[in-house]
């Protein structure tokens, strides 16, 4: 049976990033409890540039990135569609921050065409 350490060196680079990353998040909890799942906040910051970068290298054919990826098209398809609702949904938050700026209303405009 392996020791820690050998298992540790065995690993790949992908794989001491995730264990670097994970250990340095409960470092930073500082003792506290995580206020959600630690294997769903992995998987999410780990699965669209996953897909991303299969994208890029697959030039944009699903059926080939599905293939690479070891999943079906249709679920390539249906992730590709919420990271593309993730982002509508991030741009949209971020425009309606409460920056305000003051906006001079225009006076109305009647039928004639020339404003009051």
């Amino acid at each position: 049976m392996k020791k820690k350490q050998d298992r540790i060196l065995d690993e790949n680079e992908v794989a001491r990033y995730v264990r670097q990353a994970v250990d340095e998040y409960f470092k930073n909890l500082d003792g506290e409890d995580p206020s959600s799942s630690v294997h769903e906040m992995v998987m999410s910051c780990v699965e669209k540039p996953l897909i991303e970068t299969v994208m890029h290298y697959a030039e944009g054919n699903q059926t080939r990135a599905a293939e690479l990826l070891g999943l079906n098209r249709n679920t390539l398809r249906k992730k590709l569609g919420l990271f593309a609702k993730q982002k509508t949904a991030s741009s949209l938050r971020s425009a309606a921050r409460p920056e305000r700026h003051a906006v001079k209303k225009s006076a109305p405009v009647h039928h004639s065409g020339k404003r009051k």
